[in-house]
Formats: C-alpha cells, sequence, structure tokens
C-alpha cells in the first residue's frame, strides 16, 4: 500500500502539477507565552546570566544555553517549555476506497536531542500540543502551529540554580512547486529573546556567539547585525540589563531565498528513450539566489544566475556488486530522483577510490555541490560510510584537499570550491582521501552530485504552466 505524505503551507499550493511543503522549526527559545501553555510562576524568578551558543550547520543548528536562574522570594515549581513545530498535512492513500484516500493528519517534529539539566542534573520533560484545530473539510487548510517540550523545575527560597539546555533545532523552510520551477524560500530560524520578558526584571548579563559551524559565513545574515562583532566565522555579543521586546527577537538566515527551473532540453536522445516518467529530463538546472519573479512581460527577474549541471559522463573506479535490482553505479549520482547512491567497491572503507567526470564540452565550472553518504535515509547513511575528505583535481592538475563534513542532508547540499585552473573546465577527478566509517558496512557511499557553472546574465526562462 503506498502512502504519500504532503505538507501544505497554504491552500493555493494544492496544483495538479505541482504542490507546496514546509520544513524545520520556525522559532527557537524558551518560555514563551502561547494560547493554551502559560508559563507558571516565571514572573517570580530573576534570570541572572543567560549565554547562548548556536552552530550552524547546512539543514540545522546546535544550540546550547546556559542560563543562571534565581528565586529572592518563597519556595515555588516553575513550569515552561521550548517550542516546537506541528504541521498539519494531508496523508494521500492511492488505494483506498474512493471518498477515503485523502486523510487530515498532524505530525509532531520533535527539536533534536533535546537535553535539559538542572545543577548538573537530567531534568525530564514531555512535549504538549499548543491548542488547533483541523478543518472539517475534505482537504485540511496548511498550517504550522506550535507543541511544547514542557518541564518543571523546584526552586527553594533564596536559591539560585543553573540550567543547561542542548537541542538541535532543523532550520525553518518553505518550499513549493509548479511543473518544473521550484521556489525554495530562505532557510532561518529565530531565537525568542522577547519569552525572558516574562521573569522577574532584565537579564542582568548576557553573551551570544553564533558560529557558521559547516556554512560558508557569507551566507550568514542577522536581524541585528550591529549588535554582533563578527570574528572570522563567528559572531559574539555581550549585553547587560537587557528587557527584550518583540524587535529584539533574533532572526538568523543560513540561506537565501532560490528559484530553480529544470532544463528540459540538456538530455541526450538516448537518455530520453531509456526516461521513466520524464526523470532523465531533469539533468540541469537553472538557480537564481534571492526573490526571483515573472514580470508582467513574463521575464524573470533574479539574481547571481547559475546552471546546475548533471550532463557529465562519470566513471568510478570501483563500484559495489549490484544487489538483486538495486545497483550502486556511479550513474546514480547524476539524478537526485533516483533513491539509490554510488558505493565503492574496494575492500575497506574506500580511501583511494575516484570518480572521474567529463563535460561535454569545456565549461566555466566554478564549484561542486553534493550530498555525503547513502542518503535515502538517516538508518542508511549512518549504516555506511561517508566521505570525509576528498582530493579535487581539475583537467589533471594539481589535486586540492577537500573537508566534508558528516552531516545527513535530506534537501540541501554542500558546496565546494574547484580549484583555480586557467583554462575553462573539461575533466574533474574527486578521490576519497578520507573516510567515516559506517555503523554496519564498510561501503562509502554518495548519494548526489553537481556542477556549478556560473551565468554572467539570466538566462531565457518561461514560467511554469
Amino acid at each position: 500500500m503506498k502512502h504519500l505524505w504532503i505538507f501544505l503551507l497554504v491552500p493555493s499550493f494544492l496544483f495538479a502539477n505541482g504542490g507546496g511543503y514546509l520544513t524545520g522549526i520556525k522559532h527557537t527559545g524558551a518560555f514563551q507565552r502561547t494560547s493554551a501553555l502559560q508559563p507558571k510562576n516565571v514572573e517570580q524568578v530573576e534570570m541572572i546570566s543567560e549565554r547562548l551558543e548556536i552552530d550552524l550547520h547546512i539543514e540545522y543548528a546546535d544550540v546550547r544555553i546556559e542560563y543562571v536562574l534565581h528565586n529572592p522570594g518563597k519556595k515555588v515549581k516553575i513550569e515552561a517549555g521550548f517550542p516546537s513545530a506541528i504541521s498539519v498535512g494531508v496523508k494521500y492513500d492511492e488505494n483506498a476506497p474512493e471518498g477515503q484516500q485523502v486523510k487530515p493528519e498532524t505530525l509532531k517534529p520533535k527539536i533534536e536531542n533535546l537535553v535539559l539539566k538542572a545543577d548538573g542534573k537530567d531534568v525530564k520533560w514531555q512535549q504538549r500540543s499548543d491548542e488547533f484545530k483541523l478543518s472539517e473539510e475534505g482537504l485540511v487548510e496548511g498550517a504550522v502551529v506550535n507543541s511544547w517540550h514542557v518541564f518543571n523545575l523546584d526552586f527553594e527560597e533564596g536559591q539560585t540554580r543553573r540550567l543547561i539546555v542542548n537541542y538541535r533545532n532543523p532550520y525553518y523552510g518553505e518550499y513549493d512547486y509548479v511543473s518544473d520551477d521550484a521556489r525554495l524560500g530562505p532557510l532561518s530560524l529565530t531565537y525568542l529573546f522577547s519569552a525572558a520578558g516574562l521573569w522577574a526584571g532584565p537579564i542582568k548579563q548576557g553573551t551570544v556567539i553564533v558560529k557558521a559551524a559547516t556554512i560558508s559565513p557569507e551566507s550568514v545574515t542577522l536581524s541585528h547585525p550591529k549588535r554582533f562583532e563578527r570574528k572570522g566565522n563567528e559572531w559574539h555579543w555581550q549585553f547587560t540589563d537587557f528587557e527584550p521586546t518583540l524587535e529584539d527577537d533574533l532572526k538568523i538566515v543560513t540561506r537565501e531565498a532560490m528559484f530553480q527551473q529544470s532544463a528540459f532540453n540538456s538530455a541526450s536522445q538516448e537518455e530520453q528513450e531509456k526516461a521513466q516518467d520524464g526523470d532523465a529530463l531533469f539533468l540541469n538546472e537553472y538557480v537564481s539566489y534571492g526573490e526571483s519573479v515573472f514580470d508582467d512581460e513574463g521575464k524573470l527577474k533574479g539574481k547571481n544566475w547559475e546552471f546546475w549541471r548533471s550532463d557529465f559522463t562519470i566513471e568510478a573506479s570501483s563500484t559495489l556488486a549490484a544487489q538483486g535490482e538495486k545497483n550502486y553505479k556511479a550513474d546514480n549520482l547524476r539524478d537526485s530522483g533516483d533513491e539509490g547512491a554510488w558505493v565503492e567497491g574496494s575492500k575497506g572503507d574506500g580511501v583511494g577510490e575516484s570518480l572521474s567526470l567529463k563535460l561535454p564540452k569545456p565549461a566555466k565550472i566554478s564549484r561542486v555541490g553534493i550530498v555525503n553518504g547513502y542518503a535515502t535515509s538517516k538508518d542508511l547513511y549512518q549504516a555506511n560510510g561517508r566521505v570525509a575528505e576528498l582530493d579535487v583535481s581539475v583537467n589533471g592538475g594539481e589535486a586540492k584537499r577537500v573537508s566534508i563534513p558528516d552531516e545527513f542532508l535530506e534537501n540541501e547540499k554542500f558546496f565546494f570550491d574547484l580549484p583555480a585552473s586557467d583554462k575553462p573546465v573539461e575533466t574533474i577527478k574527486l578521490t576519497i582521501a578520507k573516510a567515516y566509517p559506517g555503523a554496519k558496512y564498510q561501503d562509502t557511499a554518495l548519494t548526489e552530485l553537481v556542477l556549478i557553472q556560473p551565468l554572467e546574465k539570466a538566462p531565457k526562462i518561461q514560467p511554469a504552466r
């Protein structure tokens, strides 16, 4: 029985040849007031200090917070919580009887790896839903409401307690598509400093450190940049007697909005004849960054145009033997819609194995985008080895070593620059120099690979219909 989850952003995304969905957690931070859940007794407790550290990765941020809290009054128990998203979606079962194929569901993703410790001891928490209503009609209206990771903390009279919080916050993103057009909203998280306004008095002192861990710091924007001092790939801010309002909430954008359109005509006649459901026609994509819209004349206005290319030939030095109908050939890397990956076939962890790419004709390729590991699921990603370092050479020239983060990616890619070349790129060789070991298999895998060619001007693109 086939099931399809559709995440709805707004009702207008229900196109006959398109759709839309949401990812991640939009807001982060503790103790926010909501319609159904009110923090209890926090107005009696002072926040002596707050130290916030946010490490920015490709699809998520690791958040660490240290609060020093003081109760100047009588013994009290506080109740507070950290927000998480609830996506209201639709479950579609094509094999169900007519009229019963679409069923509203509520999905409750948690912020990941949440650990709370008070004075060094674990604090228990539970996920609790805020009030929300599903549409009573056949299809629900797309929405994101809140759920909460709620905890209790006891304070004796005059007691000061240290609360340590660690969790992983998937970035919030909006995606919609019509036919071969896709619009990707920016990836972001918003830290709710305003929630601290519920506590007694101001935050007496605080430190904020934002670090670009596995993304380029140049891709990061902060909503209050003048408050921060940048030091390399970090931003630092220190404050005293801070009484935050809604205007003080910190929004961090890690990847700006994107527009993508597949280039149908890149497929050869042979590839078109082999295509199933047209998949092989989507070999290349035009991509622009920032808000991109079609004007009244049908011309697309965007910036920083790129051509994402998969029309190269690719050969591997070794390939894991196929298992039944499942193969692990290098050509899997050219088709992101394929439920597979390239897996090297040597003994050991694949160090020294390589991929050789050749373009149909030389071009000004500037960088490469990859999805590391066997990324069709988290379980397969962890079970198999992943690339930790690559030796990258262009046109047979000297190799440049590139470090690859060990991150499971569902929607984004990791990009790295190619070595400088005084000639257009014709061939690229990628050699595994180091691997992250798999938990179950001693094989190293890659799921997707694309070559990035910057464009000097916008291409001629027609909107999808």
